[in-house]
């Protein structure tokens, strides 16, 4: 399975990484996506957002799609919850005592290096993402850099292999990767060069940790599960009837799919809800804005707007606020941008998801630091080496707490040294 990926490879071109060192700046933590185009002050793109360079017009309204994951094993949570959510994607695998906390040598680890790839520092949850991953080599006495690649998937590549040049068997990383179809190619170089990565919120299809002895962990977000709570959110503050519009992600990306669908398997029990249209603005915020400007003339009695992300939800508020209708048409957002949970204490977005980078970055780290220095027994972690992470719902009553703990303090005083915090539940698949 691992050879077939290898044309993928010798077709790419690769060029040279940034790379910034620990103690770079932490930067601006309100700024948006790199394609983004917005004459706004900008926010986080979802950790998800993987275009190279996101289309500024909105792209065709897609139709329904089913859920994203069928399961059948009787392991899962099939049915649906009491408030509706369907959570046919998670397995009820718990979580092993092999993976709770261990006692680290920080002599052990010295000499390790761990590259963080990301696609830049122009982003808030991808900057939380890099200082997680250096609170987590301090916990373990090792060095860690920076990886960027402006959002090009051919330098992503490049900059894993040159870092495996510099440092060899030292070298770990983990990746949150420009495209779900970078995954394949990034594990196949980690496995051929004998380097242990852990891969967060993306996974391309038939790529499995299990096949791969160096692919320690793939983690993300449960955005089926999380997607149906912000929706049922969203449809509850307009007393579950109305006219609404949704705003898309990024169309072919695998967490944009994910929350759309979980979109729609709400609405199935919503049925005073009626959609007027649906648009993709590919994670960004100006052509978000653009999109609500349309729909606020279009449909004078909408009542609300699903967005995929906070980015795309903070576009949307600007076309809102210009019409005095901000705290009006109801607003939900995802990832908890600085912006956003503000806009969530002043009434103007209902909720927002807090994916928390200091988690994925750290612990993502964490994972690949224990198989490297042998702590961590790899085929001893279940569900395939497949988790979702934990994620905060950021409401009024919580958005402040939320904003001091992960913005102000950038230091959430995680125990990276126990790697089964960062586990909510282990996922279920059906595409092996």
């Amino acid at each position: 399975m691992k050879k077939k990926i290898l044309a993928i490879l010798a077709a790419m071109t690769m060029a040279a990484v940034t790379v910034a060192g620990c103690g770079g700046s932490n930067g601006s933590t309100t700024t948006a996506a790199p394609a983004a185009t917005a004459a706004v002050a900008a926010t986080t793109a979802a950790p998800a957002a993987t275009a190279a360079a996101a289309a500024t017009t909105a792209a065709p309204a897609t139709t329904a799609a089913a859920a994203t994951t069928k399961a059948a094993a009787a392991t899962t949570a099939a049915a649906a919850s009491s408030d509706g959510i369907v959570a046919d994607n998670e397995a009820d695998t718990p979580v092993p005592a092999t993976i709770g906390s261990t006692k680290i040598d920080k002599a052990k680890g010295a000499g390790y290096h761990v590259g963080v790839c990301v696609l830049s520092l122009d982003n808030e949850f991808w900057k939380q993402e890099t200082e997680g991953a250096k609170l987590a080599a301090a916990q373990y006495g090792a060095e860690c850099d920076v990886l960027t690649c402006d959002s090009d998937a051919n330098k992503q590549l490049q900059g894993i292999k040159d870092y495996i040049a510099k440092y060899g068997d030292k070298a770990v990383f983990v990746v949150d990767p420009c495209t779900t179809a970078n995954t394949s190619n990034i594990a196949e170089i980690c496995e051929e060069s004998g380097n242990y990565c852990s891969i967060m919120f993306h996974r391309a299809d038939g790529l499995f940790p299990k096949d791969f002895p160096h692919f320690v962990v793939s983690g993300k977000m449960n955005d089926y599960v999380n997607g149906q709570k912000t929706a049922k959110a969203l449809f509850d503050s307009i007393g579950g009837k109305g006219k609404i519009c949704e705003i898309q992600g990024l169309l072919g990306d695998d967490s944009s799919l994910n929350r759309h669908n979980a979109f729609n398997a709400m609405l199935k029990t919503y049925p005073g809800i009626e959609v007027q249209d649906s648009q993709s603005a590919s994670w960004n915020q100006a052509p978000a804005m653009t999109l609500t400007e349309n729909w606020i003339v279009k449909y004078p009695d909408l009542a609300a707007i699903y967005s995929s992300n906070d980015s795309m939800a903070l576009g949307a508020l600007e076309a809102l606020k210009a019409k005095g209708l901000n705290g009006k048409v109801k607003l939900v957002g995802d990832d908890g941008a600085e912006a956003a949970m503000q806009a969530v204490i002043s009434g103007d977005i209902v909720e927002t998801i807090a994916g928390d980078g200091y988690l994925a970055g750290g612990y993502g780290a964490a994972f690949a630091l224990q198989a490297a220095e042998g702590y961590l027994d790899v085929a001893s972690v279940p569900g395939g080496r497949l988790f979702f992470s934990k994620v905060t719902f950021v409401t009024k009553d919580n958005a402040q707490n939320v904003i001091d703990k992960f913005i102000k303090t950038r230091d959430p005083g995680y125990d990276y040294t126990n790697l089964a915090f960062a586990v909510d539940k282990f996922q279920l698949v059906t595409d092996k």
